[in-house]
């Protein structure tokens, strides 16, 4: 929910499909995480490809360094404890894709 969270308030990214959001939001969540960024069973439930994939992965990434202090309420909120901090994990960078 984290990585998909700040999407909602970016124009640049309403041209990618909402299936295509959600899969690179699993793509980058499995990089983070250290696991194999995708796998034949992905594949075979999302219909995409990982190299299909990076490209949307690397514009959310990109977005979401570049959000201005005023959208702040995202990151604070998964800051919290409840939601177990993941705002304070760090996300790959594009590069790492």
């Amino acid at each position: 929910c984290y990585i998909l969270d700040g999407t909602l308030q970016c124009y640049k990214l309403l041209g990618f499909l909402p299936s295509e959001l959600a899969s690179a939001a699993v793509l980058i969540a499995r990089k983070t995480l250290g696991r194999n960024p995708w796998s034949p069973t992905l594949l075979k439930y999302a219909q995409y490809r990982e190299e299909d994939i990076v490209p949307v992965a690397r514009a959310i990434l990109e977005e979401k360094a570049a959000v201005s202090s005023e959208l702040n309420a995202v990151i604070r909120k998964y800051s919290r404890s409840v939601y177990g901090g993941v705002a304070n994990i760090d996300l790959p960078s594009t590069s790492d894709l």
